[in-house]
């Protein structure tokens, strides 16, 4: 795997509305696989690699979880508000970059909860009642900050022997799937669509124009997944596993994946002998669920690589659970024109 790839994409910021330094990247990768590159109003990059076979689209989003500046005070100090699904409790303590005139780095500050009113010392702060401290004089702060500007947490990315960590990891890791499946070039059973979208993080936006634009058969949407394989977790519900292989989903919150699709996919993996993983729950969507249902519809399902720790600045997915995900979609592209309607 070009692991360099993926630590770039990771590394990158995307925030929602201001995926721009992702995309840049997508267009330079999505060139060298066709010449059909285009991007529509909202900012979706979308790439067509004309071939026989059903129309078959390939999703992953460009933005990652992360905040955007709502206040500056006359200290210097600067108050965010969320940009997707936050837990509070991995924002107190964090370092965080804004992206202001120049990036800066900063430090979620708070009443330390040993001195808090409440005395209370399991008590964790909101992030609206947290403030980030970037360390400069208040002028300085002023002139570099403005309400807007969008925050995403300190970005670096590392890699063990087995896994990597990194912040964006969901979905920065479906890109990487969709590119490293592409870049071993299978030979197309299908007429393939790859979409990078905007805005999942804060309500599946960019997906929602894409079906009735380009009318597909067949939608993957490929993501980071939430793997809760932990201790003291009863294992009904660690949901995906680690080292597992792929997760291949049947329902969320939102969605019910299109059944036959999904055998499919399994049956796929069954005769290539690629591990992987059915999970079924009532928690979390993707952008399966806006495709599914938008324009005339389409057959959806969902693959994910297992991610611990999802939306905090430490993400942790397996090389071998990447891997096998890439195996999976390579061998999807090739065997879907044998899949019956």
């Amino acid at each position: 795997m070009n692991i360099k790839l993926l630590k770039l994409l990771c590394e990158t910021p995307g925030l929602p509305g201001a995926e721009d330094p992702v995309k840049k990247i997508i267009k330079k990768e999505f060139g060298k696989l066709t010449k059909e590159v285009t991007e529509d109003p909202l900012g979706n990059i979308i790439a067509h690699i004309p071939g026989k076979g059903p129309k078959l689209v390939l999703d992953a989003h460009t933005d990652e979880v992360g905040f955007m500046v709502n206040h500056i005070d006359k200290r210097g100090f600067v108050r965010v508000t969320s940009l997707g699904g936050m837990d509070p409790r991995v924002f107190y303590g964090q370092r965080l970059i804004i992206y202001g005139k120049k990036p800066l780095l900063g430090m979620v500050g708070a009443v330390p909860p040993h001195i808090s009113k409440s005395g209370n010392n399991k008590e964790v702060p909101e992030i609206e009642d947290c403030v980030v401290d970037l360390g400069l004089k208040a002028d300085k702060v002023h002139k570099l900050v403005s309400v807007g500007d969008v925050v995403s947490f300190y970005p670096p990315f590392e890699e063990t022997e087995d896994a990597v960590i990194s912040k964006a990891i969901d979905d920065r890791v479906g890109l990487f799937v969709m590119l490293e499946a592409l870049r071993k070039k299978p030979k197309l059973g299908c007429d393939l669509y790859l979409t990078a979208t905007v805005q999942e993080e804060v309500g599946l936006r960019g997906a929602r124009v894409i079906v009735p634009v380009v009318k597909p058969d067949f939608v993957i949407a490929l993501e980071g997944t939430v793997a809760m394989d932990l201790p003291g977790i009863t294992e009904y519900k660690t949901l995906a596993n680690v080292e597992k292989g792929p997760e291949i989903r049947l329902s969320d919150r939102f969605l019910v994946a299109h059944r036959p699709f999904s055998y499919f996919m399994m049956d796929m993996a069954k005769k290539k002998k690629i591990p992987y993983q059915v999970t079924v729950k009532k928690a979390g969507s993707t952008n399966a669920t806006a495709m599914q249902v938008t324009g005339e519809g389409s057959r959806a399902g969902v693959v994910s690589v297992p991610t611990r720790y999802l939306h905090s600045p430490s993400c942790l997915a397996y090389k071998s659970d990447i891997e096998e995900t890439i195996k999976l979609i390579y061998h999807i592209i090739e065997g879907i024109k044998d899949f019956k309607i």
